[in-house]
């Protein structure tokens, strides 16, 4: 088997882990007295009725999981994701990402509807995850929705971390912050798919219902997927470490601390391998097509990480997209270098023009899987065998 095909079949079992029909199965059951969700029973007596929501990249993922469940228990509800579909017994209404459009406003409008009609012994389920900030949104009065694309657009392009940009989001928010949650007496719970580093419940979709009442659930993150990636390539190579869930920092340097953990272990072990998972940064410079996960990866090769032949690299995107590119990610293996020459690629070219995807795509290295229904950052995975 290539080494291609060992690192996709790595990240396919750690995106398993954190898909809709995992999490929610995992913390959700159901009986003829109680509702259990994430070991706290709720008695199904005491609930007049039951609602759901799901917002996010997950959204209409979690949403069905949570239906296959609990049936026609769901009187009324609300899933918001940027995918087209169906749910049996909410209504889905179909958002955008990474920019706020009419139809985050729209959005944004039927859940306040939503949570203004639930009453005081009604129950609701809000299923959160990575991408609601940006579809569903409310801007303050005196913020038009141009001034208020204009700004997303700036704060996306600049390469500031999910922790800031979430900040200014709420800050010029009608709903973010916990204020979503303030447009009702019902009580609930938030089952939440983390986006970010330390899976800081007042960053993730701008916690539209942390207002210190609801209790918050963390039923998926980065950990996760690395935990199931390491049970599975474990006993395939003499050493599998996961170094860390934290990896935040712009991309040159990201690639320089990959680069030396490379290094280390590659005289240490005749195989392994290295996870790793987070974030990084990158400035968007030009009109190319890529994302920070394929512009990582380009630097890795300028950086020439690879010290042995044995060693390939993957670097993806958890939710299956890359930036303004159709692909997921890319790998890097020594095969690249002969390709770059025989084409005539300079890869410090396509670096300058944010126009990794284009350079990754004609060396036939680019990884595409599609929307995988779920987000938890990024992973690294870097392979010797």
């Amino acid at each position: 088997m290539s080494n291609k095909k060992i690192l996709a079949q790595i990240y396919n079992h750690a995106i398993e882990a954190v898909k809709a029909n995992t999490i929610i199965r995992n913390n959700i059951t159901l009986d003829e007295k109680d509702l259990t969700i994430c070991n706290t029973a709720y008695t199904l007596k005491k609930i007049n009725k039951l609602y759901l929501f799901s917002v996010g990249k997950a959204g209409l993922g979690m949403a069905k999981a949570v239906e296959e469940i609990l049936g026609s228990l769901i009187k009324g509800g609300l899933a918001i994701s940027h995918q087209k579909g169906q749910c049996s017994f909410i209504e889905h209404h179909t958002s955008t990402h990474p920019l706020v459009s009419q139809k985050s406003i729209e959005g944004a409008d039927k859940l306040i509807e939503a949570m203004q009609t639930m009453r005081k012994d009604d129950f609701f389920i809000f299923c959160l995850s990575g991408g609601a900030s940006a579809m569903i949104e409310k801007p303050i009065d005196g913020i038009s929705l141009e001034d208020f694309q204009k700004i997303s657009s700036a704060l996306l392009g600049s390469g500031i971390d999910i922790q800031t940009l979430n900040s200014v989001r709420k800050a010029i928010s009608r709903i973010k912050g916990g204020k979503l949650a303030d447009y009702t007496k019902a009580k609930g719970v938030v089952l939440v798919l983390s986006d970010v580093i330390g899976d800081d419940l007042n960053t993730i979709g701008s916690a539209p219902m942390m207002n210190g009442k609801i209790p918050h659930h963390i039923v998926g993150n980065n950990s996760i997927a690395l935990k199931e990636a390491k049970k599975y390539i474990r006993s395939e190579v003499d050493k599998v470490k996961i170094v860390t869930n934290r990896l935040s920092e712009p991309s040159k340097e990201a690639a320089r601390y990959l680069a030396e953990k490379i290094k280390a272990y590659e005289k240490k072990y005749d195989s392994f391998c290295l996870l790793f998972g987070g974030e990084t940064t990158t400035e968007v410079k030009d009109t190319g097509k890529g994302g920070r996960n394929q512009e990582l990866a380009l630097r890795l090769l300028l950086d020439n990480a690879l010290v042995s032949d044995k060693i390939s690299i993957l670097i993806a995107g958890s939710d299956g997209i890359d930036g303004n590119s159709p692909a997921t990610g890319a790998f890097v293996e020594q095969e690249i270098y002969k390709k770059m020459k025989t084409k005539g690629l300079d890869p410090k070219k396509y670096l300058k023009n944010s126009d990794s995807y284009t350079f990754f795509k004609a060396l036939d290295s680019d990884f595409t899987v599609g929307p995988t229904g779920t987000n938890v950052m990024d992973l690294m995975i870097i392979l010797k065998n």
